[in-house]
C-alpha cells in the first residue's frame, strides 16, 4: 500500500556522515578542570552528580546532532511516499509527463477524412492546453534516433514543431525500450509526479511491457476498419535451362482483413516502368502464393517491385526485388584435374550453354579477377601463398568463389577450409546418408524446402563440427556450408550420388552459383534494420553517401546501389517487416490503463506520490532549535551551580 523511494537517491551515501558526532564525542572528549575543594567528601559527591548529568545531557545533544545531519541528507534526497490512497485527489499537482507517439505505419490507415496520426496529433495538442507552467513535458516516439537527440525536458508544453510534422517509422522500436527509456528521462526530472501517456491505435502484435511509472493509453480509432492488403516475399525464380529474357517473379498476396478480396489488381514494375499486371482473388485472413512474368529489356541488375492497389494501408503494399541477369555468365575453374559430370553439367548449364575456362592453380593472378563472375574451385592442390593471396582480393572485391571437394582431403587443405567456413573438417563419411536439413530462410534452400525429394540420398560426405552457416544437412552434420560471399559444398563431388539425379539439386546449385556470381545476394530477402558492408552507396531517396568503415544500417526500404562507380556496382532490395499489417488490437500489458472517449477530463488528475523532502527540513530545523535551547539551559545550570 506504501512505498518509499528517493528522487536524489545518490545522496543518501551522505547519511554516514551522520556517524561524525558520534566519532567526535568518543575521541575528542575534554578533560574536567582541577578543582581544589577543602573537603575530600564534598568533592566526591560532587563529582558524582556531575559526571551523571554531564552524561545524560552529552549523550541527549549527541542524538540530536546525529538526527539533525541525518534528516538533512535525507531531505536533500527528496524522498517520495507513493499509495494508493493518494490517487484520490483530483488536483493538477505538478507532474512530469513522457508522452510517446506511436508513429508506426499502422497509424497511416484513414479514419475519415484524416489519418490516425493526425488524429493522435491533434491529442497530443489537447494535452499542451490541459498542461501548466508547473508541469515537464517530454515527447517520444516509435523512431528510438529521433528520441535520443529530441528528448528535451519542456517547460509547459511540447513545441508543436516537434509532432505536428513528425512522419510514419517503419521501424518501430519495441514498447519495452521505449518504456525503459522514457522512465529515464522522467528521472531527471526530480519530481515526485510521473506519468507515461501512450498515444496509439493499438495494432501491434504484442505490446508487452513493464513499467514502475504509471501509464495512460489514449485509443486512436477504437472502431477500426479490419481491412488490409500487403504483398510479401518478391524474389526472382530461377531461369535454369530457358535463357531468353522472360522473368518470373514470385510474391505473396496476404489478405489481413475478414472478408474475401477478389479482382486484386497486382503490377510488377521494374526501372519505374510497369511491365506487368494480373487479377487476383484471396480469401479472408489467408495468403496466397502467386508469380508474375515480365520481359527483361537488358541485361545486368534489375531493380523494381510488386505493387498491390489497396488504399486502407499504402505502407505495406510493395515488396521490392533486385537481381542481376546475365546472359552468359563467365565463370572459372580453379583445378589440376577434369571436374565430375553431374558438376561440370550444372556450370556449363549455369554459363548459357557454354563450358567453363579452367584454369591451373599456379597460373592465378589478380587480373584473372576482373575477368570472370565466379570462381569454383575442385582439387586445387597446395594451399600456396599465390592462392591465399588470390582469395583475399576475391573477398575484397566481393566475388564469389565456390568449393567442391573430392575423396582426398590434405591436412592442410583441412585446416584452411576450417578456418575460411568457421568448422573443423573431420574424416570422409562413406556410409551414405539422406539429405533431412534444408535451410529455407536462405535463397537457394526457400526454392527447394517445400518440394518432395525424390532422390535425397547422399553417398558419401566430409563430416564437420562447428558454428558454420550450414544451407542443407544430414543427421546434424552439415552438407552445404556459406560464409560472406563463398560457399563450401561438403559432399564427395567425385563419387556419384542419387541426390544428383533429382531436381532440386539442379535447383539448389543453379542458384547458388547464381548468388555467388552477384557483387551481393543478388534476390537475397534484406530488411530494415539488417547491416551491409559497402565503400559507398546511393539510397532509395537518391541520395548518395560514402561510407569511411564499411558499414551502414539500412534503414529506408527500396533499392540500394552499392558501389555505384565501380564496374561491380550491385542493387540489393530492402523491405519492411509486416509488423503492423494485421489490423486487430493487441492485448494490453495488466497494469496500463486505458483513458476513456473523454480523455482530456482525465490528463494530469492523479497524485502518485507526496514529497516529503520539506517535512524533514522542518524536523531537522526543529532539532537544531531544541539544541541550541538545550545547550542554553545546560550552561545556566552549570554556572548557578558554579555560583553556588
Amino acid at each position: 500500500m506504501f512505498q518509499l523511494s528517493f528522487l536524489n537517491a545518490g545522496l543518501l551515501i551522505f547519511a554516514s556522515a551522520t556517524i561524525i558526532p558520534l566519532l567526535i564525542w568518543l575521541f575528542a572528549k575534554k578533560k574536567p578542570p582541577k578543582v581544589i575543594f577543602p573537603s575530600l567528601r564534598f568533592i566526591k559527591i560532587s563529582h558524582e552528580q556531575e559526571r551523571s548529568r554531564s552524561k545524560f545531557s552529552s549523550i541527549l545533544l549527541l542524538i540530536i546532532r546525529m538526527l539533525i545531519i541525518l534528516f538533512v541528507v535525507l531531505s536533500l534526497a527528496r524522498p517520495l511516499l507513493n499509495s494508493t490512497l493518494l490517487k484520490k485527489s483530483k488536483k493538477h499537482a505538478p507532474t512530469a509527463v513522457a508522452v510517446i507517439l506511436d508513429n508506426s505505419y499502422s497509424m497511416d490507415a484513414s479514419t475519415g477524412l484524416k489519418t490516425r496520426l493526425e488524429r493522435a496529433k491533434e491529442v497530443l495538442t489537447v494535452i499542451n492546453e490541459r498542461a501548466n507552467a508547473d508541469d515537464r513535458l517530454i515527447f517520444l516516439s516509435r523512431d528510438m534516433d529521433f528520441n535520443r537527440l529530441n528528448s528535451q525536458i519542456h517547460v509547459g508544453e511540447i513545441p508543436s514543431e516537434l509532432f505536428e510534422k513528425h512522419p510514419l517509422s517503419l521501424q518501430a522500436a519495441n514498447w519495452q525500450e521505449l518504456i525503459d527509456y522514457a522512465q529515464s528521462r522522467l528521472s531527471q526530472t526530480r519530481m515526485p509526479n510521473r506519468e507515461i501517456y501512450i498515444i496509439s491505435d493499438l495494432v501491434e502484435p504484442r505490446m508487452e511491457f513493464k513499467s514502475e511509472i504509471p501509464v495512460s493509453i489514449i485509443e486512436i480509432d477504437p472502431e477500426k476498419s479490419a481491412q488490409n492488403l500487403s504483398i510479401s516475399r518478391a524474389m526472382p525464380e530461377p531461369r535454369i535451362l530457358d535463357r531468353s529474357k522472360h522473368q518470373s517473379i514470385s510474391f505473396r498476396l496476404n489478405n489481413h482483413g475478414d472478408r474475401d478480396m477478389d479482382e486484386v489488381l497486382v503490377q510488377a514494375v521494374v526501372d519505374d516502368i510497369k511491365l506487368a499486371e494480373k487479377f487476383l482473388s484471396v480469401k479472408a485472413r489467408e495468403s496466397l502464393s502467386e508469380t508474375i512474368e515480365f520481359e527483361l529489356r537488358h541485361e545486368g541488375w534489375q531493380a523494381g517491385y510488386i505493387e498491390v492497389l489497396d488504399e486502407n494501408l499504402e505502407a505495406d503494399n510493395r515488396s521490392y526485388f533486385a537481381f542481376e541477369y546475365e546472359e552468359f555468365p563467365r565463370i572459372a575453374v580453379i583445378s589440376n584435374s577434369t571436374l565430375p559430370a553431374h558438376l561440370a553439367n550444372i556450370i556449363k548449364i549455369f554459363g548459357g550453354g557454354k563450358a567453363a575456362t579452367t584454369i591451373s592453380p599456379q597460373s592465378l593472378n589478380r587480373q584473372l579477377i576482373d575477368d570472370y563472375k565466379l570462381f569454383v574451385f575442385y582439387d586445387f592442390g597446395e594451399v600456396s601463398p599465390r592462392l591465399r593471396d588470390f582469395l583475399a582480393r576475391l573477398d575484397e572485391e566481393d566475388k564469389g568463389s565456390l568449393f567442391c571437394l573430392g575423396s582426398k582431403l590434405s591436412a592442410e587443405q583441412k585446416s584452411f577450409l576450417s578456418s575460411r567456413f568457421d568448422t573443423r573438417i573431420g574424416e570422409l563419411n562413406q556410409s551414405g546418408s539422406r539429405l533431412d536439413f534444408i535451410l529455407n530462410s536462405h535463397p537457394s534452400g526457400a526454392l527447394i524446402a517445400d518440394k518432395e525429394l525424390k532422390f535425397n540420398e547422399i553417398t558419401a560426405f566430409w563430416q564437420t563440427e562447428g558454428k558454420g552457416a550450414q544451407t542443407l544437412g544430414s543427421r546434424g552434420y552439415p552438407l552445404a556450408l556459406e560464409k560472406d560471399n563463398s560457399a563450401l559444398w561438403l559432399w564427395d563431388a567425385a563419387a556419384f550420388s542419387p541426390f544428383f539425379s533429382d531436381p532440386a539439386y539442379v535447383v539448389f546449385a543453379y542458384s547458388q552459383m547464381r548468388l555467388l556470381s552477384s557483387g551481393v545476394r543478388s534476390g537475397a530477402l534484406f530488411e530494415l534494420g539488417d547491416s551491409i558492408r559497402s565503400s559507398a552507396m546511393i539510397l532509395p531517396s537518391l541520395e548518395a553517401i560514402t561510407l569511411a568503415d564499411r558499414s551502414f544500417t539500412l534503414n529506408q526500404p527500396g533499392i540500394y546501389t552499392l558501389n555505384p562507380q565501380n564496374a561491380d556496382a550491385a542493387k540489393i532490395a530492402v523491405n519492411i517487416q509486416l509488423n503492423d499489417s494485421d489490423p486487430f488490437l493487441a492485448e494490453l500489458p495488466k497494469k496500463a490503463r486505458k483513458l476513456s472517449e473523454d480523455y482530456a477530463s482525465e490528463l494530469f488528475i492523479n497524485r502518485f506520490g507526496r514529497e516529503l523532502s520539506r517535512l524533514l527540513l522542518l524536523i531537522a530545523l526543529a532539532l537544531l532549535a531544541l539544541e541550541i535551547a538545550l545547550v542554553k539551559i545546560l550552561e545556566k545550570g552549570s554556572q548557578q551551580r558554579r555560583s553556588s
